[in-house]
Parts: structure tokens; sequence; C-alpha cells
């Protein structure tokens, strides 16, 4: 299982391949209640039992990745939710990056880049030695992820405002909330739950594309910050196996739903 601030996908395999898919709404805490998280879990494994043919309680071993599984709100919410429906013999609560990781394993990059609602990287040497950089969730600055990016780029808009009275990229952003006045989008941001600013991160690239200077430094400094991450991971491969090969590899929603190579280039 896969639980992304976006979304979450399940998998059911055997020894030799899947046998059932499903996707649903994001699981995370840090973004959903846990009376809902529980809904779209139970949900989630209702839809990968009917894809599969095979009953969940059938499960031999299973594996969550999400973000967040060094704090033991989330971990312990993991194991309570999905240890009563999942009778598995095998349990692992990883983190997304490393995941994906697993799931990616057979192109061996030395660096993989993730940029989705949140952002992480993560090395790896040739032994399985892992390093992390980012990935603190979104409290910590998440440089680079779709939260930042949307997040970022309606403060600029913001100030842009106050200091020329007019923001052409806040006016694509209200326009994408279907607001009509500052005072709402203030509100909106400021609400609890907070609402998807990732979802932002569409019009941004848009507004880039056209050029917008403000939306295309918002996408500069991204892609900078990832680049940096990028650069220390790699740092820190290297001095674990100096003969390591500089190879580095991006994924994520950020890259592969909105032309992802505006931020990560």
């Amino acid at each position: 299982m896969d639980a992304g601030g976006t979304s979450t996908r399940a998998a059911l395999a055997d020894d030799e391949r899947i046998l059932g898919r499903a996707k649903n709404g994001s699981i995370k805490l840090m973004r959903v209640s846990a009376a809902e998280a529980e809904r779209i879990c139970a949900r989630l494994l209702d839809e990968v039992a009917k894809s599969s043919g095979v009953p969940v309680t059938s499960v031999a071993s299973a594996c969550v990745g999400t973000a967040g599984n060094t704090v033991s709100t989330v971990t312990g919410w993991i194991w309570k939710t999905l240890g009563s429906a999942v009778t598995a013999a095998i349990w692992e609560c990883a983190a997304m990056s490393r995941s994906r990781w697993t799931q990616r394993s057979r192109a061996r990059p030395v660096v993989l880049v993730m940029a989705g609602t949140g952002s992480n990287t993560l090395g790896r040497t040739s032994k399985g030695e892992l390093i992390t950089v980012g990935g603190w969730v979104r409290c910590w600055p998440d440089e680079g992820s779709g939260h930042w990016i949307g997040l970022r780029a309606l403060r600029a808009a913001i100030r842009e405002h106050d200091e020329q009275g007019s923001s052409k990229l806040l006016t694509a952003l209200v326009a994408q909330w279907k607001l009509d006045t500052l005072e709402q989008v203030v509100e909106i941001a400021h609400s609890i739950p907070p609402p998807d600013f990732a979802a932002l991160t569409r019009t941004v690239v848009e507004a880039a594309a056209k050029g917008d200077r403000l939306a295309q430094s918002v996408l500069l400094a991204g892609g900078r910050a990832l680049g940096e991450d990028a650069s220390l991971a790699l740092r820190k491969v290297l001095a674990l196996e100096p003969a390591a090969p500089r190879r580095v590899a991006f994924t994520g929603s950020v890259h592969r739903k909105h032309r992802g190579g505006a931020v990560t280039r």
C-alpha cells in the first residue's frame, strides 16, 4: 500500500504477478480525519480484494509505504486500523521513499528524487545502504513538492498584488479555487483541514508556460531545491561508495503530471 498525500494505492500479488490493484483517497492523518481515513482504507481493501479475487484475510504479508512513518501517531493508527483487517504474518510500515524505491529497483538509480504532494530524496549504494534527504513533511519546507509549489506561488502572488495592485498569477490561482476575492482566498488558505495546495501546481505550471515570470521563478526555486537535495544525497552515497555511478532518477506527480521538466530540469 502506497499512502500519498493525494491518493492511496494498493496492490495484491503472489510470488509471480500482481493479482489486483485499487486506488482511493489519501489516508494521511495530516490531511484527513481518522474517521475519514478509516472509511477510505476500508473501501480500498474491499476494492483490491474484488479486483484480485482474493480476500484480504488471506494476505500472508503486507507493507505500507507512507510519509511520517517515524511518527508514532501515524504508525500506531496504521497498525490499529489495517492490522484488524489484514491478518498478515509479516508487517512492515516503511517510509514512502523506501517503498517506492523497491518498486523501481530494477533501474537501480543511485539517487531517486521524489516530488509529489510532498518531496523526498533517497540514495542507495550497491550494498543496499540507504540515506535520505528531506521528506520531513510539510511543517518543514518539503521544497519542490506540489504542496510547496502551490503555497509558495500563492504567497508570491499575494505579495505581487500588494506591490503592484494586481497579479495575473493570483487571478489564475483564485480562478482555480472558484473564488471571487482575496479575502476568500485568505479564509480558505487558513481553513482546517487545510486546502489542497498541491492542486495549484497545475495552474502554476500553465502560467509559467505562458511566460509568467513569477510562476517561472517559483518553479525554478523548486527545481533548484530538488537539485540541491539530489546533490547532497549523491555526495552521501559517494562517501560510502566512491566508485558508485552518478545516476539520478525522478518520480512523483510533479514530474509525471505537471510537465515536470519545468521543475526538475
